[in-house]
């Protein structure tokens, strides 16, 4: 299944402007590297996306591409637009938002107007694709780190001297001590109790350095990887049916048997569920119709995630 959305991705990495005839314009902002004072950081050159809902003219360029990678006529090229146009105005009605992929998403502000909200994390062009911001020290930054070294050796310096100094006084008085001791049993005849339990300090001083800060790190978790997600059971598409109605829920648009036995092999579970239509030679597998949009648009949870982006044809 192909839609509209990823030939803007692409478009729009080698183009300054992608218009969507009826709907609007990607544009693309260049922005080069520069240095931020307030994160102290070197900035990476990048492109980001902006989105401008007057200019809807058409230039051609997505038509273009859908002619020359999905095999369309110009004319079918155009219709296949207006109709992913009409889908996304249906669905931001019913749901107040779509998706562009990983450009980004429109939401509808209050019921009055669209808006474009681009992923931050867009770089919109290959050349910048791995470059990351730089941190960069600032003259007075190092200064200061230089200052606080030098004053934590000063401290190093000063707590050694004073363990020296404090055994030498120590040793000092013991020894005094020892000779007083010596000296009175030689002198004296009767016996003489010496209370020197003051006299008997540690040797061994007590010094308090800073405890160690343990820096916490974030890591952003990957994106996870395209699987297959299966389904055990579709009760509530079976219950909508697919026999009539003028809604037709696609899930996919395929252009020939061998795609259609693929992808019938990818989803054996909602094959009971399938129907083909066909869309200017295109096979277009639906799983239910009706005549109520909102009802279709609800089964999407019913769905592999793969599957989600359903295309409501009328």
């Amino acid at each position: 299944m192909f839609s509209i959305i990823e030939h803007i991705e692409y478009l729009i990495t080698c183009n300054d402007c992608v218009v969507i005839p009826g709907w609007g314009a990607f544009i693309a902002n260049y922005a080069a590297a520069h240095y931020d004072a307030e994160s102290k950081k070197m900035r990476r050159p990048m492109r980001t996306v902006s989105f401008n809902a007057s200019v809807t003219h058409n230039d051609g360029l997505l038509a273009q591409s859908l002619v020359r990678r999905e095999g369309m006529s110009y004319d079918e090229a155009m219709r296949f637009i207006a109709d992913s146009v009409t889908t996304f105005r249906q669905q931001l009605a019913s749901d107040s938002e779509v998706s562009m992929g990983r450009l980004g998403y429109f939401r509808r502000i209050e019921g009055r107007y669209n808006e474009f909200v681009p992923f931050l994390s867009v770089n919109a062009s290959d050349l910048y694709f791995g470059l990351a911001d730089v941190d960069v020290k600032t003259v007075e930054m190092l200064e200061h780190e230089l200052a606080l070294q030098e004053a934590q050796d000063d401290t190093v310096v000063m707590v050694e001297e004073d363990r020296r100094n404090l055994f030498t006084r120590r040793a000092a008085r013991i020894a005094a001590s020892v000779a007083v001791i010596i000296g009175l049993g030689v002198v004296l005849t009767t016996p003489i109790i010496v209370d020197r339990n003051h006299d008997m300090a540690s040797m061994t001083p007590s010094v308090t350095g800073p405890h160690s800060q343990q820096l916490g790190v974030t890591v952003q978790p990957g994106v996870a990887s395209n699987g297959i997600e299966m389904v055990e059971a579709c009760p509530a598409i079976a219950a909508a049916g697919n026999a009539t109605g003028k809604y037709y829920m696609v899930i996919a648009t395929l252009r020939n048997q061998q795609e259609m036995d693929a992808f019938k092999a990818k989803y054996p579970a909602l094959v009971p569920h399938m129907k083909v239509l066909d869309y200017k030679g295109m096979m277009c597998v639906y799983v239910a119709r009706s005549d109520d949009y909102s009802q279709l648009m609800s089964l999407r949870g019913e769905l592999p995630e793969q599957l989600r982006d359903i295309w409501i044809y009328n």
